[in-house]
């Protein structure tokens, strides 16, 4: 029996002992045997089931089972429960015809408090001090703490400018095969260029010509060679149009997998940010375009980065870019790009008079502007440079010398095998995915 009356639900006194009533009789296997001896049986529906407790002591603990609670428990669904246990018992009668009382045997048990089990000891962890991090530039830019590899492109161009201790060099690619080398090569982030995107797809200067469906279709084949590559930006021109327009650009490029681009305020027949005679929209025409941005991100809830660019300085003086350039980070802009800067000085002062907001460098060799090194750059404060005509110039060389070869000698000279420009495209990788899936494409060689 345990240490608790399961009838009453309280505990019992342990130093009680449990009797039956003198009344009740016990009906046993051999009922039948009794019967037929002439013995008389008391009915199932007259058996008295109820106990009497022997008198308490004077040490009864308060709340203990007293007699009289016990026989108020009289034909309760316990108090049957209570004498079903005791029909197991064997009786036999006595010698004047009574049936003997049963003798009952009952166990109780103290309660004990089952102790708790000790607690191991903390372990202190030991403390390694390690080489401190390099530092790095105080930046302005909403961005996760911890770098996660898997995370869309913009989120971890994101992490790079806010954490990265260099400077972040962005070949400007226009196409496929030169997105691939720079993969290849190893960069951490690429450049779309919108000249080079003009010339190569449509054969056209840099003018305004190309359009947000040239310019979109582009920017994803790139970003989605390499999902997990090089985070892309992407020249976003002036918007190709109103707020409308513009915020559907940003919708078009969030989902072609572009990590950044950049916005301009020149006139709408712009022309590439090294050329002369550009025209710029008034500062609110400006500002709304950037608004337009930041609207259409918001909705998407998208990490898309928003650099905010003014090509003023060549008709409106530094001062006005810088003002410009505030208003679009009061506004919201992620980074900022003072094009066509006319010396190193001019550089350097533009990142302090915005410092911390984050600044890229465009470097465009050749141009309007002087020439700066990734590491001056760095050391000025710049987060980001981007060389714009880095394969674009050089591929014009390459093509253009190899073509008059050929044209004077019927053969271009070259020793590139066509298998090496499939590799650097990709031919291992589908290699991998038709002998995984169970294909035999390559079953014969290569």
């Amino acid at each position: 029996m345990d240490s608790y009356d399961i009838c009453l639900w309280r505990p019992l006194p342990l130093n009680q002992e449990i009797t039956p009533s003198s009344s009740l009789p016990t009906v046993s296997p051999q009922t039948e045997d009794i019967e037929t001896k002439g013995v008389p049986v008391t009915p199932p529906n007259e058996i008295d089931y109820s106990y009497k407790l022997s008198a308490p002591s004077e040490l009864t603990p308060p709340g203990s089972v007293t007699p009289q609670e016990s026989a108020s428990t009289e034909g309760s669904v316990c108090g049957e429960d209570s004498a079903s246990s005791d029909d197991s018992a064997s009786t036999a009668p006595s010698e004047d015809g009574a049936l003997a009382e049963p003798e009952i045997a009952v166990e109780l048990k103290p309660e004990t408090e089952t102790p708790e089990p000790a607690k191991p000891e903390r372990e202190i962890p030991e403390v390694v001090v390690g080489a401190p991090e390099p530092a790095t530039v105080a930046v302005q830019i909403r961005a996760p703490e911890v770098y996660d590899a898997f995370a869309p492109a913009a989120t971890r161009l994101r992490h790079m400018i806010k954490n990265s201790s260099h400077i972040i060099k962005c070949p400007g690619v226009y196409d496929g095969l030169s997105a691939r080398v720079a993969i290849q090569v190893g960069f951490e982030g690429m450049y779309m260029t919108g000249a080079g995107t003009t010339a190569s797809r449509l054969g056209q200067a840099d003018l305004g010509i190309a359009q947000l469906h040239d310019m979109r279709t582009n920017a994803e084949m790139i970003a989605n060679l390499r999902p997990d590559g090089p985070p892309l930006i992407a020249d976003m021109d002036t918007g190709y149009g109103g707020p409308i327009v513009i915020a559907k650009a940003v919708q078009q490029y969030h989902l072609a997998g572009v990590a950044a681009f950049h916005i301009e305020d020149q006139v709408i027949q712009k022309r590439c940010g090294h050329l002369s005679g550009k025209e710029v929209v008034d500062v609110e025409t400006y500002i709304q375009r950037i608004k337009a941005c930041k609207v259409a991100a918001s909705q998407l809830r998208s990490d898309i980065i928003v650099i905010a660019r003014t090509d003023a300085l060549q008709s409106r003086g530094y001062d006005e870019c810088i003002e410009r350039l505030r208003r679009a980070r009061d506004e919201g802009a992620d980074m900022g790009i003072l094009e066509g800067v006319q010396t190193k000085e001019q550089a350097a002062q533009a990142v302090k008079d915005l410092a911390p907001w984050p600044l890229c460098y465009n470097s465009v060799e050749n141009g309007h502007s002087p020439l700066i090194t990734a590491q001056e750059a760095q050391e000025m404060g710049y987060r980001v440079i981007i060389f714009s005509f880095a394969s674009i110039a050089p591929a014009y060389v390459a093509i253009k010398s190899t073509f008059e070869w050929l044209k004077e000698m019927g053969t271009t000279g070259s020793s590139v095998t066509p298998k090496t420009i499939f590799n650097v495209c990709g031919l291992s990788e589908s290699m991998v995915i038709d002998e995984a899936s169970g294909g035999t494409a390559f079953s014969k060689g290569v």
